[in-house]
């Protein structure tokens, strides 16, 4: 019985028909090159929830307001 015909089956299964034919010492370079794939992925940052430090302070009214010149002066330095 011969292989399916690889657009009639989804991407994942047709990928692991095709890595099943190769020897294991092929089969190895593809888990090599897949885990330098994964490397070069960024990581995606998991979404911080909304409001987590809701209630732990609070923003004064005054909070964009000019700095006075004491401290404007220090980031002149």
């Amino acid at each position: 019985m011969g292989m399916p015909n690889a657009e009639s089956l989804p991407l994942e299964d047709s990928i692991l028909a095709r890595l099943r034919q190769f020897p294991p010492e092929r089969q190895a370079e593809v888990l090599d090159f897949v885990e330098f794939l994964a490397q070069r992925q960024p990581a995606t940052a998991a979404l911080r929830a909304f409001g987590l430090c809701a209630g732990d302070f609070e923003v004064p009214d005054d909070f964009d307001a000019p700095l006075p010149e004491a401290i404007l002066r220090l980031f002149e330095s």
